[in-house]
Order: structure tokens, then sequence, then C-alpha cells
């Protein structure tokens, strides 16, 4: 049940070319704030008071919903998406762009959110994020790291020339009040991390007798683990020294670093029940939910599945979309070791279903 909003055509006609900023390949690494402001950021955001039409203080004691807000918004394509921790550098070299940016830094705190376009228009479920770190080079523009940190659902577009901005309200998960079943799941999730990464490690060290012989699909995955090891270690360069140990990651690896970056970026509020011998916090099954759809080699592959975990407002449920998914990566990789030849483990042709 994807939302959107439907947008005049000159907004999708102008994401059809190229956009006006140069989206580099996204990482988790951390990077330095080099901003001038004290107070900057999504708690920023989220204190100020926006003057929009329509929006009356309501009487003390009446329940309301969260309060709209005003946020500026650049356009990707729809397999762009990024989730919870993830970070983009971009170059911001069009001037509307870098009119977007200043009027960010000054009246929304450096929060900007991702507007993921589609066919039928924007989708209204958001990525917020901060504005990390930027560079400002004559003749080069703004060199700038954004990094989500919250998400957000589109009320209403309010601009779309020069730039696109829109009115929304910050979205926040429905927790379950009995967190057993999320944290089976959890540790479903944490089991198929585990197996998908054994399997791929067996796939990757297959012998290949005959190169020119071997099945398109085999050799096609062997050639993204490949990519997915240059990748790091390509990162690894461009950082310092005490990251080369994590210059090859595998599944779990990525995982287990995706992990760890949600659960540090997350500035929800979770009420956790006093006395709970549960194995998992509230805060920590959100960042699982999340770091599950951040493990694939090539992150658009995914788009469709990571588009419906940034929608999905229960997190029970965001858990079972997750688990859903890495079972069908797991019937995958089953059926490309078949092909190549590699005998399967009992684990590997056992299907989990919960």
């Amino acid at each position: 049940n994807m939302k959107f909003l439907l947008c005049i055509s000159s907004l999708w006609l102008a994401t059809q070319g190229s956009l006006a900023f140069v989206a580099k390949q996204q990482h988790h690494r951390g990077t330095a704030r080099i901003n001038d402001f004290s107070l900057f950021g999504i708690s920023e955001w989220r204190d100020s008071i926006f003057d929009l039409p329509g929006a009356e203080r309501q009487p003390l004691g009446t329940e309301v919903g969260p309060a709209a807000k005003e946020i500026c918004i650049l356009p990707f394509p729809y397999g762009e998406v990024l989730l919870q921790g993830q970070e983009k550098q971009l170059r911001l070299y069009e001037d509307r762009f870098i009119e977007l940016f200043d009027y960010c830094m000054e009246h929304h705190s450096g929060v900007v959110a991702m507007g993921l376009i589609a066919e039928s228009g924007i989708i209204q479920t958001v990525p917020l994020c901060e504005i990390e770190a930027y560079n400002r080079m004559e003749g080069f523009g703004i060199f700038a790291t954004i990094r989500v940190c919250s998400r957000a659902q589109l009320l209403e577009i309010t601009q779309q020339d020069p730039w696109l901005k829109a009115t929304c309200t910050e979205l926040s998960d429905k927790v379950p009040p009995n967190l057993e079943l999320p944290n089976l799941v959890a540790s479903n999730i944490e089991n198929f991390m585990l197996l998908l990464s054994s399997m791929e490690h067996r796939l990757s060290k297959a012998s290949d007798k005959d190169e020119d012989e071997e099945d398109k699909d085999v050799a096609e995955m062997r050639r993204k683990l490949q990519a997915a090891k240059l990748d790091d270690r390509f990162y690894d360069d461009l950082g310092d020294d005490e990251d080369d140990e994590v210059s090859e990651l595998d599944r779990k690896g990525r995982f287990t670093q995706a992990y760890n970056v949600a659960l540090s970026t997350d500035t929800q509020g979770y009420c956790v029940p006093t006395g709970s011998k549960l194995d998992r916090t509230p805060q920590e099954l959100t960042a699982i939910s999340w770091a599950a759809f951040c493990t694939n080699v090539l992150p658009d592959e995914d788009a469709s599945f990571r588009i419906q975990a940034l929608d999905a407002e229960d997190l029970f449920e965001r858990l079972k979309l997750a688990s859903h998914m890495l079972r069908e990566k797991k019937v995958f990789t089953r059926q490309m070791m078949e092909k190549a030849g590699l005998k399967l483990k009992g684990d590997e042709d056992f299907d989990e279903d919960f």
C-alpha cells in the first residue's frame, strides 16, 4: 500500500535527466561534523516552530498527533533509498540546490528530506537526513555528507520552484507491548545472517574448473561478491589506517556494522517495561529491523523491500518483512550453490518458517 504525493510532471521530468548534484556511493564510515553551529541537527529541527497555515495552537490537554514541520526535499531516484544510519556523499553544483542547502542550514537546523521519485510521483514516506559535514569549493559547489536520522510522512508540497519544500510529520514506530515475538523474529534474522554468510563464502570459494562454461547466474553472484570486496578496499584507502581490518566484510559483518550505526543514530524515545528480562530492548530490535535491509552488496537490488521497510510504521511488521526477504535470499543462494555443484549442509537445505 505505497503512498504517493502526485506532483506536476515537470518534477518527474526534471529528475529523469542528470540531477543537479552527484551522489557518491554510501558506506558506513563515521564523518566529523564541520559546521559552525552549536545547536544543529534533528533535535533542534524537532523543537523548531514553523508558521504553517492551519497549524493553530491546540488547547492544553487535547490529544493531537505530531506537529507539522517544514522540510526541504532533495530528489533521488527510487532505488537510492537510504535507511536509518546510512550516509551518502553529495556534490551540489546547481544554483537551486545550493540555495536549498543554505535554506536548510539557516532555517531547518541542517535537516533535509530525501525525496524518492517513482513513476507515480514522490513517495510519501521520506528519510530525514542531517547534514553531517560539508565543504564549499569555489567553482565546484558544495561537497556534503548526509546521514539518515529519522523519517517523516509528507503532507503537502508547498513549493516546487526553484526547489521542493513541503510540510511533514515525523514518524515513529509502533512498538508492541509484548516483545517476546519480536525478539523471536530478531533471533531468526541473526541466524539467517550467519547462514547466508556461510553459504556465500562457500560459493565465492567454489572451484571454477571451466570459467567459460560456468552458469551465468553463478558468475554474476561471484562478480558481485568481488565487487563488494573492491568497494570496501576503495573506501578503506580513503579512511584511516585503523579501519584496515574492515576492508573485507561478509554479509554478517555488514549487518553488524549497519546495526551499530542504526543503534547509535536512533534518537527516538522508547519505554522499557520495568523488570523486563527479554533479550533485546525496543531500541535494539529497531536497529536490527533496519540493519537487516542494509547487507546487500548492491543496495538498489533490494529497493522494493527497503521502500516497504521505510514505509512500515510497526516494528514487528518490519522485522517480519526482513525475515521474509532473507528467506528469499537463502532460497536463491541455495539454488546458486546447487548449480555450482556444491553439496548442501543440513541448515542450508532447510527453510525456516515463522
